[in-house]
């Protein structure tokens, strides 16, 4: 039962953390939406700011479980990197108002809670260069930088959440077909 109800108080976090933003966001607003007193609510969590840290870590947890069960697969670089692409739309837009927690909220971290998401966040980081990097070593891509060239990756398919409307003019599969396109061929004739 208060496991139940602690997925209830993350999943009304998750909303109005994504709707208000996390500052604007008081732990009354949070015990409103799950119909408890605000005393209660601390029950659950510890604070405001650990559920943050909770929700944020959930989500690059399964970014980070995704990439290295695609790692673990027997295919080619470009098809990693095509499979790493897709993934990535796919969680972003399966889950638009936890993917905008993770990438714009969880910047409202203090020091110590930030460093735990800064860890899983490197560690996604550092399996998308790899990706790159064996992409390199069998010759699939051309000699690029792994770590710049997952930066640039990161920063426009992250962008998503911003940009991405369901029921707009692309599928999440068409989106990552486009990324795909993009950064493994290029914009050269």
């Amino acid at each position: 039962m208060a496991a139940n109800k602690y997925e209830e108080i993350a999943q009304a976090a998750v909303k109005l953390f994504e709707r208000k933003g996390y500052h604007a966001t008081s732990v009354q607003d949070i015990a409103d939406e799950v119909g408890l007193q605000k005393g209660s609510l601390y029950h659950y969590i510890s604070s405001k700011e650990d559920l943050l840290m909770q929700l944020a870590h959930r989500a690059i947890s399964e970014f980070n479980m995704r990439l290295e069960k695609l790692l673990q697969s027997d295919m080619s670089s470009k098809e990693r990197l095509h499979l790493a692409l897709q993934s990535h739309v796919e969680a972003v837009t399966s889950n638009m108002e936890m993917a905008t927690v993770l990438l714009r909220e969880a910047f409202s971290l203090g020091a110590d809670p930030s460093k735990v998401i800064q860890e899983a966040t490197d560690k996604y980081l550092n399996l998308w260069t790899q990706v790159i990097e064996e992409g390199v070593a069998s010759g699939e891509f051309r000699p690029v930088s792994g770590r710049m060239t997952a930066l640039a990756i990161l920063g426009s398919v992250n962008w998503v959440y911003r940009w991405y409307r369901e029921g707009g003019g692309m599928t999440p599969e068409m989106v990552a077909e486009k990324f795909a396109e993009l950064f493994l061929e290029g914009v050269e004739l």
